[in-house]
């Protein structure tokens, strides 16, 4: 890697300029023109995903009916009136699958969001101080990895009890060793560098040294893994409210509502599984097209590819 970052495409030695980092010298426009401009597939999952964030940020009010309010009219097939349908409390699929989006997205987002802080942290710290400290926590984190995610997400719901809470808490907890051992990997690879060595040179502080000059070059590493996370996050959401140990009902979850539907699939009900389910998999999808289309821009070993 050392000797990667100092020679050039032509194989000869990199100015003095090109060996700054690469949030110096390009834009964010450059960058994400890069990411998308050949990829029309990430493209299409921006646009997907655009989509879905508008209607869940703004599913009580796209909502055609309470999503909560029973009425006479169960099981009625997909119409104008209700274009999902009805389950068998009468409630109408369409409205009840915009909100829970908007629930399934805050909660993933959030617990996203936390597992990226405290694991960012872990890592920078780890990988520049290294010492005991590192070797300790990375322990840690491989005991964490050794287990299957799933299993401990579901052992942790259950210790903690089903609720919105727990599910982002435990959305942070196993996240956490992702971004640390990224962020750490980013950090001994830039940390010797000479735009760092000279901010050292200059009596920059050990903290003024890893968040000035050695985080912002984790940044794409970072948009790569969070974009493919969030994907993971949201149906790991969906699985634990489908197994009934993650978001309980009355609150609308797509999880929720793919299970209670499968039940009524024999009487022929099959709008209310498979509704919520398709917008379910059509949010993860376009997930992993952005992680796909940002992993192919940004990672610098897939450019010339």
């Amino acid at each position: 890697m050392a000797m990667a970052s100092e020679i050039g495409v032509a194989g000869e030695p990199m100015t003095a300029a090109a060996k700054l980092p690469a949030s110096r010298d390009s834009s964010w426009r450059r960058i994400y023109a890069r990411v998308f401009a050949g990829d029309p597939l990430g493209l299409a999952g921006v646009v997907i995903l655009a989509v879905l964030l508008l209607v869940a940020a703004f599913g009580p009010l796209l909502a055609t009916h309470d999503p909560i309010l029973t009425t006479p009219d169960t099981l009625l097939p997909p119409s104008g009136a209700h274009w999902f349908g009805t389950d068998d409390f009468g409630r109408d699929v369409f409205s009840r699958t915009l909100v829970s989006l908007r629930i399934d997205f805050i909660v993933a987002s959030v617990g996203v969001t936390g597992a990226i802080l405290i694991g960012s942290l872990i890592g920078l710290v780890c990988g520049y101080r290294g010492g005991w400290l590192d070797d300790t926590l990375m322990r840690f984190v491989d005991i964490i990895q050794s287990f299957p995610l799933i299993l401990v997400a579901m052992v942790l719901v259950l210790a903690i009890g089903p609720s919105v809470g727990s599910i982002v808490i435990v959305t942070v907890l196993i996240n956490i060793p992702l971004y640390a051992r990224v962020i750490r990997g980013q950090t001994l690879a830039v940390k010797h560098l000479d735009y760092v060595d000279a901010a050292r040179c200059s009596g920059a502080t050990e903290l003024g040294i890893m968040f000035r000059h050695v985080l912002p070059n984790t940044l794409n590493p970072i948009a790569i893994h969070a974009s493919l996370n969030l994907a993971a996050a949201v149906g790991n959401v969906a699985v634990l409210s489908f197994l009934g140990i993650g978001i309980r009902p009355p609150t609308p979850d797509l999880g929720v509502m793919v299970a209670e539907g499968t039940k009524f699939l024999v009487q022929g009900a099959w709008w209310m599984s498979i509704c919520p389910g398709l917008i379910l998999c059509t949010t993860i999808f376009s997930l992993n097209l952005l992680g796909d289309a940002l992993e192919s821009g940004l990672d610098p070993r897939r450019q010339d590819r």
